[in-house]
């Protein structure tokens, strides 16, 4: 039973995924033809979004070691790069590294229901 469980929410999944698949398009798009250039101040926001809690431990390690590998890479030319974390699983691994650089911790933030949210603001 668990596997025609798991088989039709497999399918569904594919069949949500083809649906959104054109806004997926049209973003990359949009990127690929935006004239975006670098910054001359050599400055640079690293965001790290996980969640505040829950079974994702892959997903928050993944997040975390990209960053990390990032500013390990650069050899010490980090000083101007900061990081801002969305989820406290990120601001858990990343404060014991680079404690210095995060400037901003945002947790709890799916807790709030988006209906009274977006009413506020």
């Amino acid at each position: 039973m668990m596997h025609l469980s798991s088989n039709f929410r497999y399918a569904r999944a594919e069949r949500d995924l083809k649906k959104a698949r054109p806004f997926g398009e049209g973003v990359k798009v949009f990127f690929e033809q935006a004239a975006i250039e670098a910054p001359k101040d050599g400055k640079e926001l690293l965001i790290a979004m996980t969640s505040d809690r829950g079974l994702c431990g892959a997903v928050h390690t993944g997040v975390a070691r990209s960053i990390r590998n990032d500013l390990l890479a650069r050899q010490g030319s980090t000083e101007n790069t900061k990081i801002v974390c969305v989820g406290d699983k990120s601001r858990a691994i990343l404060q014991r590294l680079f404690a210095d650089k995060l400037v901003f911790v945002a947790s709890e933030v799916s807790a709030y229901n988006r209906c009274i949210f977006r009413a506020r603001n």
